[in-house]
Order: C-alpha cells, then structure tokens, then sequence
C-alpha cells in the first residue's frame, strides 16, 4: 500500500507513542511495513488529534486537513476516502 500510496503523492506515517526506538524498528522490520515510523516525545501529537486509543487513523488532504479519522483500520474505507481527497494520477 505504500508504494501505491506513494503514486498518489500521499505518504503514510506511523506515531508512535510509549514505545522505544527498538522496539518500533523491530516490530517495522517484522510486519514489512515501509511506512515512515515517527517516535513523538511525550503526547503533544496525539493530544493534537484528539487521539485517545491506538492506533488511530487519519488521512490529511492536500491542504493539511483532516478528511479522515478512524480508530483501527479499515481498508475499504480508507480507499473510498483516499480516492476522494488523492485520486490516482
């Protein structure tokens, strides 16, 4: 999804909370992930977004707004929304 995601001129990132930069690495490097993992000190992130369980999702358009916000993940919905705010080019 990455890759297809990147096509689009969209980037996936991951915000991490707790966790030290080990454990994020390896847990990365496990699942295959080739999203872009980030490590926030303290909460400020995820008391910006409102984020109160993990992990949360957000989808920002080309303007930085929030078009989408969903506690777990749901692919279908995430891609109904994706092609709304980013279409395939």
């Amino acid at each position: 999804m990455h890759q297809e995601l990147a096509k689009r001129g969209v980037e996936m990132l991951a915000v991490d909370f707790g966790d030290k930069a080990e454990t994020i690495a390896a847990y990365f490097k496990k699942e295959r992930f080739e999203m872009t993992p980030l490590q926030q000190e303290g909460d400020e992130v995820s008391r910006a977004f409102g984020v109160q369980t993990y992990p949360t999702n957000y989808l920002l358009d080309a303007s930085g707004k929030v078009a989408w916000r969903m506690v777990g993940f749901d692919e279908a919905a995430f891609r109904a929304v994706l092609d709304k705010v980013a279409p395939e080019r």
